[in-house]
């Protein structure tokens, strides 16, 4: 039988258990049945085993590396790393890792030195060629752009760049006398003020950055707080929804003064951040174009010459933009409505809308207080609403409704409604009677929404208390006239009840180091009050519930040095009134009655009324 090797396959085999980056030489030969043929030799290097990739250093330290890469794919028995030693030449530091591994630390080193760092990936079958790179650990290094500025006359500010590595800082300053006092900062921090300084004295303040337990080198300044006082008074008056008028007491020396106001943190984003500077003889400024109904802080610093002296702050809130008061319908036709209401402190114009055959508006000069509604309908009721112009921006909405009728129907609107007591929690209205009605219906519901509520009152009648409101809080009054179950025009009126009244006088009296009598003026109509107090650090607070007759308690078993908060609120029934708060610090005191009582004898009736109090 004769032997085709081309009816066979083209055969193919894997060579295993090879050495990596290798050369072979791989040789085939065809085989018969009965002989050898001709061979076929080929040369092949096998491919390297797989680096380690993106070897780098993440973190300098003055005495480490940390290093960090990649892990190859494939099955890994771990990693080798290692450095040559500057102090044993010659020799190489190695470190088996294991596979997982993706970050190192090598320390031990040296300072402000460069190394060269190699890593293997160790396979089964032998390592990997090497991957290096060159890393230098940090130098020790001072402070850069040290500067202490802004003093007072007890105060500066030292401020600085921060140092690479630095785990801290140590700053120091000294008086005159050779008094020396210091603070240890974390790394975190690149300004201080430092407090508690004399005034019109120059010292020398040092600082130096902390790597751990190894101190760096010292960067040194000198600063001098200033002789002169700063601004003791800073008020702010004539607030209304767009100004302010900002005025302070004049400081001697001053060669000028900053102003700067901006939102606070609430109110971010609302207005943007602004400041000026003013001559030594303003003491008064008005700020202009601030955003209603926002709240400001201010900061007015002190200058003399190129130094910024001391500076004081305040707060205020612009007035919200007024809504329309007194809004209402004077008189009304088949065809016609006529409107009036009362001026608006700061308002450039009115905006008047109704809704006829399509809603319609017309702007008003803010001289224009009346405006007549013509080309209406009979018998249709009309929504018409009113509000304040600020310029660009437009007040909140007030609106009531009319219905037109014809002149045999016409019902004479209430005149002259007012409000003429305001309380806690009650109005009381009057008006000028009106002929013809057979009643009048008040009507009142809380000007920012809310359920209505309303009381039918005879003819007779020309006032009205409306009782048990919400205090603080602001209404919309109506007065309708009624002939049998027709109703006509409602008068509208807004109004605010009064703020429920606090306690006055609240002060700590007689203070010893555990134990402090509170005092307050007693306030007419409570049912009682709540006291509370609790260490200032702490979040609990004990409460005690007193009586109407109360107007002093004693508070003992208090922590001698410790600083307690002291609040009392008047109680009216279920309600909470506002509250009123004082500090106080739990000292010693030298008690004149002890003393006393140690120096000659005292009757038994007077020792126990000192110690009960």
């Amino acid at each position: 039988m004769t032997f085709n090797p081309f009816s066979l396959c083209c055969p193919l085999s894997v060579v295993t258990d090879l050495t990596p980056k290798t050369d072979y030489s791989l040789t085939v030969y065809a085989i018969y049945p009965s002989l050898i043929g001709d061979s076929a030799t080929v040369t092949v290097q096998t491919t390297p085993l797989p680096q380690v990739s993106n070897f780098r250093v993440i973190e300098k330290g003055l005495f480490s590396l940390r290093l960090a890469w990649t892990p190859p794919l494939g099955k890994l028995n771990g990693f080798k790393i290692f450095i040559p030693r500057s102090n044993r030449p010659g020799s190489t530091y190695e470190q088996l890792l294991p596979g997982d591994t993706s970050s190192h630390v090598i320390d031990n080193l040296e300072e402000d030195n460069k190394y060269t760092v190699s890593i293997y990936a160790v396979y089964p079958q032998g390592p990997s060629e090497p991957v290096s790179i060159v890393g230098k650990t940090l130098k020790l290094m001072p402070v850069q752009q040290f500067l202490v500025q802004n003093a007072t006359t007890d105060t500066v500010q030292a401020r600085w760049t921060a140092v690479q590595g630095a785990t801290g800082y140590r700053l120091t300053w000294a008086s005159p006398d050779g008094h020396i006092e210091n603070v240890n900062l974390g790394d975190t921090y690149s300004f201080y003020m430092i407090q508690g300084l004399n005034p019109g004295s120059e010292y020398t303040i040092t600082i130096n950055p902390i790597f751990v337990d190894i101190e760096g080198p010292v960067t040194t300044t000198r600063a001098k707080t200033l002789e002169s006082s700063a601004v003791q008074t800073l008020k702010v008056s004539a607030v209304s929804t767009s100004s302010a008028v900002v005025s302070w007491n004049s400081v001697p020396g001053a060669t000028g003064y900053r102003l700067a106001w901006g939102p606070t943190p609430e109110f971010v984003g609302r207005d943007r951040p602004r400041q000026l500077a003013l001559n030594g003889s303003t003491t008064e400024y008005q700020l202009k174009n601030v955003i209603h109904d926002t709240e400001y802080v201010l900061s007015l610093y002190v200058l003399f010459g190129s130094v910024v002296g001391p500076g004081i702050t305040a707060t205020f809130r612009t007035s919200p933009l007024g809504y329309v008061s007194n809004f209402k319908v004077s008189s009304y036709t088949s065809t016609s409505i006529d409107v009036e209401w009362s001026p608006i402190v700061g308002a450039t114009e009115y905006k008047l809308s109704w809704n006829g055959r399509s809603p319609q508006s017309r702007y008003l000069d803010r001289t224009v207080l009346f405006h007549r509604i013509e080309d209406l309908r009979p018998e249709t009721t009309y929504t018409v609403s009113i509000h304040a112009v600020y310029g660009n921006t437009e007040g909140p909405e007030i609106s009531l409704s009319q219905l037109t009728v014809s002149d045999s129907e016409l019902i004479q609107a209430v005149r002259e409604v007012k409000v003429v007591d305001i309380g806690v929690n009650s109005f009381t209205l009057a008006w000028r009677k009106t002929p013809g009605v057979t009643g009048y219906k008040v009507s009142w519901s809380p000007f920012l929404g809310g359920d209505e509520k309303s009381q039918l009152v005879s003819a007779a009648t020309t006032t009205f208390t409306i009782p048990r409101l919400q205090e603080s809080s602001a209404y919309k009054i109506q007065v309708s006239p009624m002939v049998g179950s027709r109703e006509g025009s409602p008068a509208l009126v807004t109004a605010r009840t009064l703020d429920l009244p606090k306690v006055n006088g609240f002060a700590a009296l007689n203070t010893t180091d555990s134990s402090t009598v509170l005092n307050w003026t007693r306030v007419a109509g409570v049912s009682g009050y709540l006291l509370s107090w609790r260490h200032i650090s702490e979040l609990d607070s004990k409460t005690e519930i007193l009586g109407p007759g109360f107007s002093s308690y004693k508070i003992s078993d208090l922590l001698y040095g410790r600083t307690y908060i002291f609040t009392i609120r008047p109680l009216y029934g279920e309600v909470e009134g506002p509250i009123s708060t004082v500090y106080q610090r739990i000292g010693k005191t030298a008690l004149k009655w002890f003393n006393q009582l140690c120096n000659k004898p005292l009757s038994i009736n007077l020792y126990l009324q000192q110690s009960a109090i």
